[in-house]
């Protein structure tokens, strides 16, 4: 069996509920291109294992995205605070982004995700999917074989 058939997408994910089909859709067609450039041989699929250990899941992005930009953003308004006596945009900007960041742990969703999705990052569900399919090929082919 090839891993395409063996391969769905998510239904409970609260990310791609919360996606764009656009955005589903091209994340969909690469994993469905990556599953059919490793079916092609044992050594295809263990090295998609291998990259799937190593893809950064949308989670992971976005608390990069969060550190990354809320350590600049508090920064600057630790220096606003110091220069003006009081707190500024740069403060709202801060929570701001700590307020989406609470929302994406209570719901799943927050505002930078449809651009993290329109970049191509998956959800954790999603990755594993792929692996699933991955593994059930791998098991059936071996099945075949024996």
């Amino acid at each position: 069996m090839n891993p395409r058939s063996e391969w769905e997408p998510p239904v409970d994910d609260p990310v791609r509920l919360r996606s764009s089909d656009t955005a589903n859709q091209r994340i969909d067609r690469r994993t469905l291109d990556a599953l059919a450039l490793a079916e092609r041989s044992p050594e295809g699929v263990q090295a998609r294992m291998a990259e799937l250990d190593r893809e950064w899941h949308l989670d992971r992005a976005l608390i990069a995205v969060f550190g990354v930009v809320g350590s600049i953003t508090a920064a600057s308004a630790l220096r606003q605070v110091r220069r003006t006596g009081r707190l500024g945009g740069w403060s709202l900007l801060l929570f701001t982004q700590l307020g989406f960041l609470l929302h994406h742990a209570v719901r799943g969703w927050c505002p930078p995700v449809p651009v993290l999705r329109r970049l191509g990052f998956r959800t954790a569900r999603e990755i594993t999917a792929e692996r699933v399919a991955l593994e059930r090929s791998v098991l059936t082919s071996d099945l075949g074989a024996g």
